[in-house]
Order: structure tokens, then C-alpha cells, then sequence
């Protein structure tokens, strides 16, 4: 598989995650609010860990105990966590239509 070829992909992705996990801060009901933070702080720590598994990480041996999400991502706040700079994603951006074009 070429290196980077879902850069552009997680380039949409994460942001788009973020702009989920902010819209949350906006909803009334407490419980969706929580619901939502939690989901959203899952679903990117899964996309981070399939970001790293696509760069060439190795896999989680068959023998061990699958980890929850739960343990391994923390529960997202309203104030931004602290990224190591290996967690950090760069952004690249592109300009037009992500259809492909009819040959």
C-alpha cells in the first residue's frame, strides 16, 4: 500500500470530528452531550490507531486481551487535551471535487 494514500482522506476526517465533538458543547440534554464527547473521543482514537496500523505499526498479537476503547481514549471535555507530537495530525488540504473523473 503507497504511503500516504489516505493522508488526503484523514486530512477530512479528523476535522470533521472535531467540528462533531464541538457541535456536542451546543446540545441541551446533558446526557446526549456526555454520550456524544464519549463516542466522538472513541471514534477518533480508533481512526488514530487505523491511521497507524495503515503507516506500517504492528498489530496486537492474537494471544493478548482486546484493550476497550474506553481504557485507551479519554472521555473528550469541552477544554482541548494536551497531544503529544506523535498524536498530532497535519492537515493538508485540497481544493475540488473528490469525485473521480470519468475517463
Amino acid at each position: 500500500m503507497p504511503e500516504g494514500q489516505f493522508d488526503k482522506d484523514f486530512g477530512y476526517l479528523m476535522p470533521f470530528l472535531d467540528k462533531v465533538a464541538a457541535a456536542a458543547n451546543n446540545l441541551s440534554d446533558t446526557a446526549a452531550r456526555d454520550e456524544l464527547k464519549r463516542i466522538i473521543a472513541d471514534e477518533k482514537s480508533k481512526w488514530a490507531r487505523i491511521r497507524q496500523l495503515l503507516a506500517g505499526a504492528s498489530g496486537a498479537s492474537s494471544n493478548a486481551a482486546p484493550t476497550p476503547v474506553a481504557a485507551v481514549s479519554p472521555i473528550a471535555t469541552s477544554k482541548p487535551v494536551e497531544q503529544s507530537a506523535q498524536q498530532k495530525e497535519t492537515l493538508s488540504f485540497t481544493v475540488g471535487s473528490l469525485r473521480p473523473r470519468a475517463r
